[in-house]
Protein backbone atom coordinates (compact mmCIF):
# COMPACT_ATOMS: atom_id res chain seq x y z
CA UNK A 1 0.00 0.00 0.00
CA UNK A 2 1.57 3.68 -0.65
CA UNK A 3 1.07 6.20 1.77
CA UNK A 4 1.28 9.94 0.06
CA UNK A 5 2.96 12.19 3.02
CA UNK A 6 1.78 15.33 1.39
CA UNK A 7 -1.33 15.69 -0.21
CA UNK A 8 -2.90 19.40 -1.44
CA UNK A 9 -2.64 21.55 1.89
CA UNK A 10 -3.34 18.66 4.16
CA UNK A 11 -0.59 16.09 5.81
CA UNK A 12 -1.90 12.74 6.73
CA UNK A 13 -1.21 12.08 10.03
CA UNK A 14 1.91 10.88 11.80
CA UNK A 15 0.47 7.73 13.41
CA UNK A 16 0.53 6.12 10.14
CA UNK A 17 3.93 7.35 9.57
CA UNK A 18 4.76 6.25 13.25
CA UNK A 19 3.55 3.00 12.08
CA UNK A 20 5.18 2.50 9.65
CA UNK A 21 8.82 3.34 11.37
CA UNK A 22 7.91 0.58 13.86
CA UNK A 23 7.14 -2.17 12.16
CA UNK A 24 9.41 -1.69 9.09
CA UNK A 25 12.29 0.70 10.14
CA UNK A 26 14.72 -2.54 11.36
CA UNK A 27 13.72 -4.44 8.37
CA UNK A 28 14.69 -1.21 6.12
CA UNK A 29 18.25 -0.94 6.46
CA UNK A 30 18.14 2.09 7.99
CA UNK A 31 21.65 1.39 9.51
CA UNK A 32 23.14 1.68 6.15
CA UNK A 33 23.90 5.53 6.20
CA UNK A 34 20.35 5.91 6.84
CA UNK A 35 18.36 8.63 9.21
CA UNK A 36 18.18 7.95 12.90
CA UNK A 37 15.35 5.52 14.23
CA UNK A 38 12.59 7.11 15.36
CA UNK A 39 13.20 6.44 19.14
CA UNK A 40 16.47 8.05 18.89
CA UNK A 41 15.20 11.01 16.31
CA UNK A 42 12.54 11.73 18.78
CA UNK A 43 14.57 11.89 21.70
CA UNK A 44 17.03 14.68 20.59
CA UNK A 45 15.34 18.11 20.22
CA UNK A 46 16.37 20.99 18.17
CA UNK A 47 15.44 24.69 19.34
CA UNK A 48 13.94 26.34 16.71
CA UNK A 49 11.96 29.59 15.77
CA UNK A 50 9.78 31.72 13.47
CA UNK A 51 11.71 34.30 11.19
CA UNK A 52 10.46 37.65 11.57
CA UNK A 53 11.49 39.47 8.57
CA UNK A 54 10.06 39.32 4.96
CA UNK A 55 9.83 36.06 2.61
CA UNK A 56 9.27 36.37 -1.03
CA UNK A 57 8.64 33.07 -3.12
CA UNK A 58 8.91 33.91 -7.10
CA UNK A 59 7.74 37.56 -6.59
CA UNK A 60 5.14 36.35 -3.91
CA UNK A 61 5.43 37.77 -0.66
CA UNK A 62 4.11 35.10 2.04
CA UNK A 63 2.08 35.86 5.47
CA UNK A 64 4.13 34.20 7.76
CA UNK A 65 1.91 35.28 10.63
CA UNK A 66 -1.34 33.67 9.73
CA UNK A 67 0.45 30.86 7.68
CA UNK A 68 -0.95 27.19 8.92
CA UNK A 69 2.56 25.76 8.26
CA UNK A 70 5.01 28.90 9.08
CA UNK A 71 9.06 28.56 8.12
CA UNK A 72 11.24 28.08 10.80
CA UNK A 73 14.55 29.03 12.07
CA UNK A 74 17.65 26.89 13.07
CA UNK A 75 20.69 28.18 13.96
CA UNK A 76 20.02 31.29 11.61
CA UNK A 77 18.99 29.10 8.68
CA UNK A 78 15.49 29.58 7.14
CA UNK A 79 13.57 26.20 7.25
CA UNK A 80 10.94 26.07 4.40
CA UNK A 81 8.01 23.15 5.13
CA UNK A 82 7.86 21.11 2.01
CA UNK A 83 3.82 21.31 2.22
CA UNK A 84 1.83 20.80 -1.61
CA UNK A 85 1.72 24.87 -1.75
CA UNK A 86 4.81 25.24 -1.08
CA UNK A 87 6.78 22.84 -3.16
CA UNK A 88 4.96 23.27 -6.11
CA UNK A 89 5.35 26.97 -5.93
CA UNK A 90 9.25 25.94 -5.87
CA UNK A 91 9.17 23.37 -8.71
CA UNK A 92 9.18 20.19 -6.89
CA UNK A 93 8.08 16.72 -6.70
CA UNK A 94 7.34 14.89 -3.48
CA UNK A 95 6.17 11.10 -2.92
CA UNK A 96 5.97 8.82 -0.71
CA UNK A 97 7.10 5.42 -0.74
CA UNK A 98 6.57 2.73 2.44
CA UNK A 99 9.98 1.28 1.45
CA UNK A 100 12.13 4.28 0.61
CA UNK A 101 10.27 6.81 2.66
CA UNK A 102 10.34 10.82 1.34
CA UNK A 103 11.30 11.70 -1.78
CA UNK A 104 12.20 14.87 -2.91
CA UNK A 105 13.02 15.55 -6.63
CA UNK A 106 13.36 19.04 -8.90
CA UNK A 107 11.08 19.32 -11.82
CA UNK A 108 11.78 19.94 -15.66
CA UNK A 109 12.06 23.82 -15.18
CA UNK A 110 10.56 24.18 -18.60
CA UNK A 111 7.55 23.17 -16.91
CA UNK A 112 7.53 26.38 -14.72
CA UNK A 113 6.10 26.51 -11.33
CA UNK A 114 2.60 26.76 -10.09
CA UNK A 115 1.38 29.94 -8.33
CA UNK A 116 2.23 29.78 -4.74
CA UNK A 117 -1.29 29.31 -2.74
CA UNK A 118 -1.12 30.38 0.84
CA UNK A 119 -2.77 28.38 3.66
CA UNK A 120 -3.72 30.78 6.63
CA UNK A 121 -5.49 30.21 9.91
CA UNK A 122 -7.29 33.22 11.62
CA UNK A 123 -4.92 32.87 14.53
CA UNK A 124 -1.67 34.87 14.36
CA UNK A 125 1.71 32.41 15.04
CA UNK A 126 4.01 33.54 18.04
CA UNK A 127 6.79 35.98 16.80
CA UNK A 128 8.77 35.57 20.31
CA UNK A 129 10.32 32.56 21.93
CA UNK A 130 10.66 29.04 20.42
CA UNK A 131 9.94 25.80 20.04
CA UNK A 132 11.44 22.33 19.24
CA UNK A 133 11.51 19.98 16.13
CA UNK A 134 12.84 16.24 15.73
CA UNK A 135 14.45 14.53 13.01
CA UNK A 136 12.14 13.02 10.83
CA UNK A 137 11.74 9.08 11.83
CA UNK A 138 11.65 8.10 8.05
CA UNK A 139 14.13 8.11 5.21
CA UNK A 140 14.61 11.12 2.68
CA UNK A 141 15.73 11.88 -0.46
CA UNK A 142 16.77 14.24 -2.33
CA UNK A 143 17.13 13.73 -6.42
CA UNK A 144 17.18 9.89 -5.29
CA UNK A 145 20.14 10.27 -2.64
CA UNK A 146 19.48 9.30 0.85
CA UNK A 147 20.40 12.23 3.38
CA UNK A 148 22.56 11.46 6.56
CA UNK A 149 21.10 13.70 8.69
CA UNK A 150 23.78 11.83 11.23
CA UNK A 151 26.48 14.12 9.36
CA UNK A 152 24.53 17.03 8.32
CA UNK A 153 25.39 20.99 10.43
CA UNK A 154 22.25 21.53 9.21
CA UNK A 155 19.49 18.57 9.13
CA UNK A 156 16.27 17.87 7.38
CA UNK A 157 13.85 18.88 10.62
CA UNK A 158 10.41 17.35 11.18
CA UNK A 159 8.15 19.93 13.14
CA UNK A 160 4.04 19.79 13.01
CA UNK A 161 3.67 16.67 10.96
CA UNK A 162 5.75 18.37 8.00
CA UNK A 163 9.26 17.93 7.16
CA UNK A 164 11.22 20.85 6.84
CA UNK A 165 14.44 21.33 4.58
CA UNK A 166 17.34 23.85 5.13
CA UNK A 167 18.26 26.69 2.81
CA UNK A 168 21.63 26.13 2.63
CA UNK A 169 23.59 26.61 -0.19
CA UNK A 170 23.90 22.88 -0.78
CA UNK A 171 20.06 22.75 -1.36
CA UNK A 172 19.06 26.04 -2.85
CA UNK A 173 21.70 26.21 -5.75
CA UNK A 174 23.18 22.92 -5.52
CA UNK A 175 20.65 20.72 -5.50
CA UNK A 176 17.45 22.47 -6.68
CA UNK A 177 19.24 25.33 -8.55
CA UNK A 178 17.13 28.42 -7.20
CA UNK A 179 17.88 32.18 -7.06
CA UNK A 180 18.54 33.30 -3.76
CA UNK A 181 18.80 36.84 -2.23
CA UNK A 182 18.81 38.83 0.97
CA UNK A 183 17.37 42.60 1.01
CA UNK A 184 17.20 44.47 4.31
CA UNK A 185 13.63 46.12 3.05
CA UNK A 186 12.56 42.79 1.31
CA UNK A 187 13.77 40.17 3.56
CA UNK A 188 14.84 36.96 1.99
CA UNK A 189 13.71 35.87 -1.35
CA UNK A 190 13.66 32.53 -3.84
CA UNK A 191 13.25 32.66 -7.23
CA UNK A 192 12.41 29.44 -8.61
CA UNK A 193 10.53 29.68 -12.03
CA UNK A 194 10.01 33.00 -13.61
CA UNK A 195 5.96 34.25 -12.53
CA UNK A 196 4.19 34.68 -15.09
CA UNK A 197 4.09 38.35 -16.52
CA UNK A 198 0.39 38.38 -17.34
CA UNK A 199 -1.17 37.10 -13.91
CA UNK A 200 0.51 40.09 -12.51
CA UNK A 201 -0.16 42.45 -15.17
CA UNK A 202 -4.40 40.75 -14.49
CA UNK A 203 -3.72 41.40 -11.05
CA UNK A 204 -2.62 45.53 -12.16
CA UNK A 205 -5.26 45.92 -14.70
CA UNK A 206 -7.72 45.06 -11.79
CA UNK A 207 -7.06 46.90 -9.35
CA UNK A 208 -6.79 50.32 -11.47
CA UNK A 209 -10.24 49.03 -13.10
CA UNK A 210 -11.38 48.82 -9.49
CA UNK A 211 -10.88 52.37 -8.74
CA UNK A 212 -12.76 53.40 -11.56
CA UNK A 213 -10.34 53.14 -14.52
CA UNK A 214 -9.21 56.90 -14.91
CA UNK A 215 -5.65 54.98 -16.03
CA UNK A 216 -4.59 52.14 -17.38
CA UNK A 217 -1.39 50.44 -18.22
CA UNK A 218 0.39 48.55 -21.33
CA UNK A 219 4.01 48.00 -21.54
CA UNK A 220 5.97 51.35 -21.22
CA UNK A 221 2.68 53.20 -22.28
CA UNK A 222 0.07 54.45 -20.06
CA UNK A 223 -3.36 56.01 -21.31
CA UNK A 224 -5.65 58.14 -19.19
CA UNK A 225 -7.95 60.91 -18.57
CA UNK A 226 -5.32 62.99 -16.85
CA UNK A 227 -8.56 65.37 -15.67
CA UNK A 228 -11.68 63.80 -15.39
CA UNK A 229 -14.13 66.95 -14.90
CA UNK A 230 -17.76 67.86 -15.11
CA UNK A 231 -16.85 70.48 -17.37
CA UNK A 232 -14.94 70.76 -20.11
CA UNK A 233 -12.44 70.31 -21.93
CA UNK A 234 -11.34 66.80 -22.01
CA UNK A 235 -9.17 64.01 -23.14
CA UNK A 236 -7.80 60.99 -23.80
CA UNK A 237 -3.67 60.33 -23.93
CA UNK A 238 -0.70 58.17 -24.20
CA UNK A 239 2.14 58.74 -22.81
CA UNK A 240 4.93 56.79 -21.20
CA UNK A 241 4.73 55.66 -17.41
CA UNK A 242 6.58 58.54 -16.16
CA UNK A 243 3.81 60.24 -18.08
CA UNK A 244 6.31 62.05 -20.34
CA UNK A 245 5.75 61.91 -24.01
CA UNK A 246 2.05 62.85 -23.62
CA UNK A 247 -0.02 62.45 -26.88
CA UNK A 248 -4.06 63.20 -27.45
CA UNK A 249 -5.79 60.55 -28.59
CA UNK A 250 -9.53 62.39 -28.76
CA UNK A 251 -11.37 64.66 -26.59
CA UNK A 252 -13.10 61.95 -24.73
CA UNK A 253 -14.52 62.37 -20.38
CA UNK A 254 -13.13 58.65 -20.36
CA UNK A 255 -13.25 56.21 -16.81
CA UNK A 256 -12.98 52.35 -16.76
CA UNK A 257 -10.18 52.08 -19.76
CA UNK A 258 -9.49 48.68 -20.75
CA UNK A 259 -6.37 48.02 -23.09
CA UNK A 260 -7.26 44.82 -25.38
CA UNK A 261 -4.44 44.40 -27.26
CA UNK A 262 -4.33 47.18 -29.94
CA UNK A 263 -7.89 48.47 -28.96
CA UNK A 264 -9.26 51.10 -25.64
CA UNK A 265 -12.15 50.27 -24.45
CA UNK A 266 -13.98 53.03 -22.18
CA UNK A 267 -16.49 54.64 -20.96
CA UNK A 268 -17.47 58.39 -22.28
CA UNK A 269 -19.80 61.04 -20.48
CA UNK A 270 -21.11 63.70 -23.34
CA UNK A 271 -23.66 65.63 -23.21
CA UNK A 272 -25.66 64.00 -26.54
CA UNK A 273 -24.96 60.12 -25.00
CA UNK A 274 -24.27 59.64 -21.30
CA UNK A 275 -22.07 56.86 -20.60
CA UNK A 276 -21.89 55.33 -23.80
CA UNK A 277 -19.16 52.55 -24.33
CA UNK A 278 -16.22 53.34 -27.25
CA UNK A 279 -13.54 52.03 -28.13
CA UNK A 280 -10.24 53.42 -29.99
CA UNK A 281 -7.28 51.92 -31.69
CA UNK A 282 -3.79 52.87 -29.26
CA UNK A 283 -2.72 54.91 -31.66
CA UNK A 284 -5.80 57.42 -31.30
CA UNK A 285 -7.25 56.12 -34.70
CA UNK A 286 -10.65 54.00 -35.72
CA UNK A 287 -12.72 55.92 -32.95
CA UNK A 288 -16.18 54.46 -32.43
CA UNK A 289 -19.22 54.05 -30.24
CA UNK A 290 -19.40 50.00 -29.37
CA UNK A 291 -22.86 50.55 -27.57
CA UNK A 292 -24.81 53.44 -26.48
CA UNK A 293 -26.14 51.57 -23.61
CA UNK A 294 -25.47 53.39 -20.36
CA UNK A 295 -22.77 51.87 -18.38
CA UNK A 296 -20.89 52.21 -15.68
CA UNK A 297 -17.90 49.94 -14.31
CA UNK A 298 -16.77 48.48 -17.17
CA UNK A 299 -14.14 45.13 -17.57
CA UNK A 300 -13.46 43.85 -20.54
CA UNK A 301 -12.46 40.19 -20.48
CA UNK A 302 -12.45 37.10 -22.94
CA UNK A 303 -14.41 38.68 -25.69
CA UNK A 304 -17.11 39.66 -23.36
CA UNK A 305 -17.66 43.47 -21.84
CA UNK A 306 -19.34 43.35 -18.20
CA UNK A 307 -20.99 46.57 -17.20
CA UNK A 308 -23.29 47.92 -14.43
CA UNK A 309 -26.37 48.94 -16.61
CA UNK A 310 -27.60 53.00 -15.70
CA UNK A 311 -31.24 53.65 -16.02
CA UNK A 312 -32.53 57.32 -15.72
CA UNK A 313 -34.54 58.22 -13.18
CA UNK A 314 -36.40 61.57 -12.80
CA UNK A 315 -37.34 63.55 -9.55
CA UNK A 316 -38.77 66.73 -8.69
CA UNK A 317 -35.90 67.67 -6.46
CA UNK A 318 -32.67 65.87 -8.30
CA UNK A 319 -34.09 66.16 -11.69
CA UNK A 320 -32.56 63.58 -13.93
CA UNK A 321 -30.41 61.36 -12.31
CA UNK A 322 -29.05 57.30 -13.47
CA UNK A 323 -29.08 54.75 -11.20
CA UNK A 324 -28.09 50.97 -11.17
CA UNK A 325 -30.15 48.16 -13.08
CA UNK A 326 -28.11 45.39 -12.71
CA UNK A 327 -24.87 43.63 -14.03
CA UNK A 328 -24.67 43.41 -17.58
CA UNK A 329 -22.28 41.68 -20.75
CA UNK A 330 -22.14 41.73 -24.31
CA UNK A 331 -19.39 40.83 -26.96
CA UNK A 332 -16.75 43.56 -27.88
CA UNK A 333 -18.88 43.78 -30.69
CA UNK A 334 -21.91 45.53 -29.10
CA UNK A 335 -23.76 42.41 -29.85
CA UNK A 336 -25.22 39.44 -27.63
CA UNK A 337 -26.38 41.87 -24.64
CA UNK A 338 -27.41 39.39 -21.36
CA UNK A 339 -28.50 40.26 -18.14
CA UNK A 340 -26.57 38.14 -15.46
CA UNK A 341 -28.18 40.13 -11.89
CA UNK A 342 -31.19 42.45 -11.41
CA UNK A 343 -30.29 44.90 -8.85
CA UNK A 344 -30.81 48.64 -8.49
CA UNK A 345 -28.85 48.53 -5.73
CA UNK A 346 -25.38 47.13 -6.94
CA UNK A 347 -22.51 48.52 -7.76
CA UNK A 348 -18.21 48.28 -7.33
CA UNK A 349 -17.72 45.74 -10.12
CA UNK A 350 -14.72 43.25 -10.01
CA UNK A 351 -14.17 40.69 -12.68
CA UNK A 352 -11.07 38.16 -12.15
CA UNK A 353 -10.55 34.61 -13.55
CA UNK A 354 -14.16 32.69 -13.68
CA UNK A 355 -16.12 34.95 -10.96
CA UNK A 356 -17.75 38.15 -10.85
CA UNK A 357 -17.30 39.86 -7.18
CA UNK A 358 -19.47 42.97 -6.46
CA UNK A 359 -21.42 45.26 -3.89
CA UNK A 360 -24.64 46.15 -3.15
CA UNK A 361 -26.10 48.25 -0.83
CA UNK A 362 -28.74 46.42 1.70
CA UNK A 363 -30.82 48.76 4.57
CA UNK A 364 -27.06 51.02 5.08
CA UNK A 365 -25.03 47.51 4.73
CA UNK A 366 -22.87 47.67 2.07
CA UNK A 367 -22.42 43.42 1.03
CA UNK A 368 -19.92 41.66 -1.04
CA UNK A 369 -21.39 38.82 -3.48
CA UNK A 370 -19.59 36.50 -6.01
CA UNK A 371 -21.23 34.59 -8.96
CA UNK A 372 -20.11 32.92 -12.27
CA UNK A 373 -19.34 34.86 -15.52
CA UNK A 374 -23.02 33.83 -16.44
CA UNK A 375 -24.67 35.32 -13.51
CA UNK A 376 -25.27 32.10 -11.79
CA UNK A 377 -24.19 30.81 -8.34
CA UNK A 378 -24.69 33.86 -6.26
CA UNK A 379 -22.79 33.96 -2.71
CA UNK A 380 -22.64 36.11 -0.58
CA UNK A 381 -19.25 36.34 1.52
CA UNK A 382 -19.08 39.07 3.61
CA UNK A 383 -21.49 42.30 4.91
CA UNK A 384 -20.08 45.74 5.84
CA UNK A 385 -17.25 45.76 3.31
CA UNK A 386 -16.70 49.37 1.80
CA UNK A 387 -13.88 48.41 -0.19
CA UNK A 388 -11.96 45.59 -1.42
CA UNK A 389 -9.29 43.71 -3.76
CA UNK A 390 -8.17 40.15 -4.78
CA UNK A 391 -4.43 39.48 -4.60
CA UNK A 392 -3.00 36.04 -4.98
CA UNK A 393 -6.41 33.97 -4.30
CA UNK A 394 -6.78 36.61 -1.30
CA UNK A 395 -9.55 39.18 -0.95
CA UNK A 396 -8.04 42.13 0.75
CA UNK A 397 -11.05 44.13 2.25
CA UNK A 398 -11.84 47.46 4.12
CA UNK A 399 -14.88 46.35 6.47
CA UNK A 400 -17.18 49.43 8.42
CA UNK A 401 -14.39 51.72 7.11
CA UNK A 402 -12.18 51.01 10.06
CA UNK A 403 -10.89 47.47 9.55
CA UNK A 404 -8.32 45.93 7.11
CA UNK A 405 -9.52 42.11 6.85
CA UNK A 406 -8.18 39.50 4.12
CA UNK A 407 -10.15 36.51 3.51
CA UNK A 408 -10.02 33.60 1.16
CA UNK A 409 -12.22 33.57 -2.11
CA UNK A 410 -14.49 31.41 -0.97
CA UNK A 411 -15.05 33.63 2.60
CA UNK A 412 -14.48 30.17 4.74
CA UNK A 413 -11.13 32.19 6.29
CA UNK A 414 -11.44 35.79 7.34
CA UNK A 415 -8.42 37.17 8.90
CA UNK A 416 -8.67 40.58 10.54
CA UNK A 417 -5.55 42.55 10.15
CA UNK A 418 -5.81 46.15 11.19
CA UNK A 419 -8.76 48.40 12.75
CA UNK A 420 -8.41 51.66 13.11
CA UNK A 421 -10.09 54.29 16.19
CA UNK A 422 -12.34 55.61 13.86
CA UNK A 423 -13.98 54.89 10.52
CA UNK A 424 -12.23 56.89 7.86
CA UNK A 425 -10.85 54.04 5.29
CA UNK A 426 -10.72 54.48 1.70
CA UNK A 427 -9.84 53.43 -1.57
CA UNK A 428 -6.99 50.72 -1.86
CA UNK A 429 -4.57 49.35 -4.12
CA UNK A 430 -1.59 46.47 -4.08
CA UNK A 431 2.21 46.41 -4.89
CA UNK A 432 5.11 44.36 -4.07
CA UNK A 433 3.86 43.23 -0.96
CA UNK A 434 2.05 46.03 0.23
CA UNK A 435 -1.41 47.08 0.40
CA UNK A 436 -2.01 51.09 -0.02
CA UNK A 437 -5.20 52.98 1.31
CA UNK A 438 -6.16 56.31 1.93
CA UNK A 439 -7.28 57.58 4.81
CA UNK A 440 -10.05 60.60 4.86
CA UNK A 441 -9.05 62.51 7.57
CA UNK A 442 -9.61 66.20 6.25
CA UNK A 443 -13.10 67.46 5.01
CA UNK A 444 -11.35 71.16 4.53
CA UNK A 445 -11.03 72.35 0.41
CA UNK A 446 -7.47 73.25 1.46
CA UNK A 447 -7.29 70.10 3.70
CA UNK A 448 -4.70 67.08 2.98
CA UNK A 449 -5.76 63.48 3.75
CA UNK A 450 -2.60 60.41 4.25
CA UNK A 451 -1.75 57.41 1.86
CA UNK A 452 -0.98 54.80 4.01
CA UNK A 453 0.24 51.13 3.28
CA UNK A 454 0.68 48.24 5.81
CA UNK A 455 2.37 44.63 4.68
CA UNK A 456 -0.30 41.75 3.76
CA UNK A 457 0.30 40.15 7.43
CA UNK A 458 -0.84 43.35 8.93
CA UNK A 459 2.30 44.60 10.28
CA UNK A 460 4.71 47.48 8.91
CA UNK A 461 1.73 50.19 8.77
CA UNK A 462 3.57 53.04 6.90
CA UNK A 463 2.48 56.61 5.71
CA UNK A 464 3.61 57.10 2.48
CA UNK A 465 2.24 60.93 1.71
CA UNK A 466 -0.73 63.40 1.76
CA UNK A 467 -2.94 64.47 -1.19
CA UNK A 468 -6.60 64.55 -1.73
CA UNK A 469 -6.78 60.85 -3.07
CA UNK A 470 -10.07 59.56 -4.45
CA UNK A 471 -8.47 56.88 -6.21
CA UNK A 472 -5.33 54.90 -6.34
CA UNK A 473 -3.21 53.21 -9.26
CA UNK A 474 -0.38 51.56 -10.75
CA UNK A 475 1.99 51.61 -13.24
CA UNK A 476 4.98 49.92 -13.18
CA UNK A 477 6.75 51.55 -10.45
CA UNK A 478 4.54 54.79 -10.09
CA UNK A 479 1.87 55.77 -8.25
CA UNK A 480 -1.13 57.91 -9.65
CA UNK A 481 -3.68 59.18 -7.42
CA UNK A 482 -6.85 61.11 -9.06
CA UNK A 483 -6.40 64.33 -6.54
CA UNK A 484 -9.17 66.19 -6.17
CA UNK A 485 -9.50 69.75 -6.69
CA UNK A 486 -12.46 72.03 -6.80
CA UNK A 487 -14.66 68.77 -8.59
CA UNK A 488 -11.83 68.08 -10.27
CA UNK A 489 -10.11 64.82 -10.57
CA UNK A 490 -6.14 65.47 -11.54
CA UNK A 491 -3.81 62.88 -11.56
CA UNK A 492 -0.50 62.71 -9.65
CA UNK A 493 2.00 60.22 -9.38
CA UNK A 494 5.26 59.59 -7.50
CA UNK A 495 7.42 56.99 -7.49
CA UNK A 496 7.14 53.52 -5.13
CA UNK A 497 9.80 52.32 -2.97
CA UNK A 498 10.34 49.13 -1.12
Amino acid sequence: MVIYYIRKGVPFMLTIITRWTITIAITAGLALGGPLPASQAESTMYPVSYPTFPVNINETKTDQIHSAYPLLLYRDITYFPMTWDYTSALGLSITWNEQTGLSIDILDKNKGCTPLRQTLLPQANSSSGSTSAILPPFPVKVNGSLIDNSKEPYPVLFYNNITYFPMTWRYTREEFAWKTTWDNLRGYEIQSCERPIQEKLIQRDSFNLKNGGQLAAKGDWIYMNPIKSSGGPHSLVKANVDDSNRLKLSDDNAMFINVVGEWLYYVTTESSKQNAIYKIRTDGTDRVMVSQTAASSLWVRDGWMYYIQLVEQNDKIRGAYQTAAGIFRMKTDGSSEQKLLVDSKVFGLYVLDERIYFRTKEDEHTKLYTMNLDGSGQELLQDDVTDFIVVDDWIYYIRDRKQIHKMSLDGSVDIPLYEFEKPQLSSMTYWNGWVYYTIVSSGSISGSNPIERISIDGTGRQKVTEARPLALYIAGDEMYIAHWSMGDHTLLHFKLKN
